[in-house]
């Protein structure tokens, strides 16, 4: 229960004021449950889709779609984004680019990706209004937390001081492997077509972490956010 309510204070601003240590057993943890946190973060988001699709217009049900992954995310990867694509188009230095992406101040190059993303997501959402929720949309945000999961324990981390370092330290390779499998699993059991939505998603943050190899010698958990959010985008708009 320890990880699971660390990965939702983690990834969501679900209201859960409960102190539990930051140690490397807990953290380890609270990777294994990225995927259900995914999952919750999944049917948040759609819940005006569910039971307001027959009410309202389309485009107030994808806005309703937005707000509602923004407020349940707290916009955190968005963060991820925004700090990615300053630093990545800044064209400075492996060292200048680093420093960008822990300045707390979004730049020109953050807004704009913001803004596409957002739009991007605008007119996948209304899409998808259109055609009326179906399960299968679950699984994107369920296989963008599973490889975030991964990438912390896999990816080579970019700053040694950084909390990307500290979740690499405290990997539990045994049970992320184990909740892999279950992930793959439930897939092929649900429709091994959604799978198709996996590979999709793995290929984006693949390239983005080459990127960041050349970038700036590694991955951060800015890079790893912006791949959340740019994976679900596509995904959206692939359905």
């Amino acid at each position: 229960m320890k990880g699971l309510i660390l990965a939702l204070q983690f990834l969501t601003r679900v209201p859960i004021n409960i102190g539990i240590d930051f140690n490397k057993k807990n953290i380890g943890a609270m990777l294994c449950f990225f995927p259900f946190v995914g999952l919750i973060i999944a049917l948040f988001t759609f819940v005006p889709t569910i039971f307001l699709r027959d009410k309202i217009s389309m485009d107030l049900l994808a806005l309703l779609n937005i707000i509602f992954y923004l407020a349940i995310t707290g916009a955190l990867h968005m963060d991820g984004l925004s700090d990615t694509a300053d630093a990545f188009l800044s064209n400075r230095s492996k060292d200048r680019m680093k420093a960008i992406m822990k300045d707390s101040t979004v730049g020109t190059f953050g807004v704009i990706s913001i803004v596409i993303v957002l739009a991007a997501k605008f007119f996948a959402f209304r899409e998808l209004a259109v055609q009326g929720f179906k399960w299968e949309y679950i699984f994107i945000f369920i296989y963008s937390k599973t490889l975030a999961m991964n990438a912390f324990i896999y990816f080579k981390s970019a700053d040694s001081s950084t909390l990307f370092k500290t979740f690499k330290d405290s990997k539990n390779i045994f049970l992320i492997n184990f909740m892999n499998f279950v992930i793959i699993v439930a897939s092929i059991l649900f429709d091994y077509k959604v799978l198709m939505y996996l590979i999709i998603e793995a290929i984006i943050f693949i390239i983005l972490y080459i990127i960041s190899l050349k970038k700036i010698d590694g991955a951060t958990g800015d890079i790893i956010g912006a791949a959340i959010e740019l994976s679900e985008t596509v995904n959206l708009f692939i359905i």
